[in-house]
């Protein structure tokens, strides 16, 4: 898609529909190269964020009745997310089934992943990427210029997938911040958090402890990814949503600082430890310095 293509606003909602469909088509044959090419998750979510960067573009060319009409805006942006995800797994599949056949004939060599796996990979960089959709719905609905200027950079590199979010979930972020809502938050002694959900006392086996003459609620919940989970108590206290939101945000930011500087820190000292005899020149001498 040229950029003369992404400024170019839709009068017919019948070629606007054509126009997604087509992309939609394309994006899927490009996920499913990425996904079997490598099996390279993250080779198959840049595929899909560029799919979604130009599918956004078209979006917010969307003609005046639609972008005026933030059902009608939800509704095209929620079927082209369910069709994206529906293309890409018959793509996959499909290429699958292509290169295994290639490779028994002794002509090709065999997909990265197994069928199961592509499958599974096939929609995950799409489905990751519901908020952003719904924040997109939103961004056009309050500003239609600002989230099409935001596509229509992200498509052509100007911007990146994390800048283009950004912008498009800006409101969503101030609402979030500014909440007064009170909400249970469970914290271990290590320091590590997690919100507890309004079931809670269904859902887990709360007890409940007196200390320093005041009633408090004890659990043990568990962190980590799937499988590799710990089981671990906290102690369950309310607080304001927007403050824990805001606390979050800035330990997740010094981390990343920590994380850099700890990480050249860890380089210097083990080159330190390098003996000589295991060292390898970075250069080679110039010539001048012979």
């Amino acid at each position: 898609m040229n950029n003369r293509t992404r400024s170019k606003r839709f009068t017919s909602v019948a070629a606007w529909f054509k126009a997604r469909t087509a992309e939609i088509k394309a994006g899927a044959e490009n996920v499913a190269r990425a996904t079997l090419a490598t099996g390279e998750k993250n080779n198959a979510d840049e595929k899909s964020a560029q799919f979604f960067k130009d599918q956004g573009v078209h979006w917010c060319n969307a003609p005046a009745s639609v972008l005026a009409d933030t059902e009608k805006m939800r509704a095209a942006i929620e079927a082209d997310f369910e069709a994206a995800k529906d293309a890409a797994e018959k793509a996959v599949l499909a290429q699958h089934d292509a290169m295994t056949k290639a490779a028994a004939s002794g002509t090709g060599r065999e997909p990265a992943l197994s069928r199961l796996d592509a499958k599974k990979n096939s929609t995950k960089g799409i489905r990751l990427r519901k908020i952003v959709f719904e924040n997109t719905v939103e961004a056009i609905k309050n500003n239609p210029e600002l989230a099409r200027d935001a596509y229509v950079n992200a498509a052509s590199g100007e911007i990146n997938w994390k800048t283009l979010c950004g912008i498009l979930g800006a409101p969503m972020l101030l609402r979030a911040r500014e909440s007064s809502m009170k909400i249970r938050v469970g914290t271990a002694e290590d320091g590590r958090r997690k919100y507890m959900d309004p079931d809670y006392e269904k859902t887990h086996n709360v007890e409940t402890r007196t200390v320093d003459g005041h009633d408090v609620q004890y659990t043990m919940t568990t962190f980590g990814s799937k499988g590799d989970t710990e089981s671990v108590e906290v102690v369950i206290t309310q607080h304001t949503s927007g403050e824990v939101l805001a606390r979050a945000l800035d330990e997740l930011e010094m981390k990343k600082k920590l994380q850099a500087a700890n990480n050249s820190i860890v380089r210097k000292l083990m080159s330190q430890a390098r003996l000589a005899e295991f060292s390898i020149r970075e250069a080679r001498p110039r010539k001048d310095d012979a």
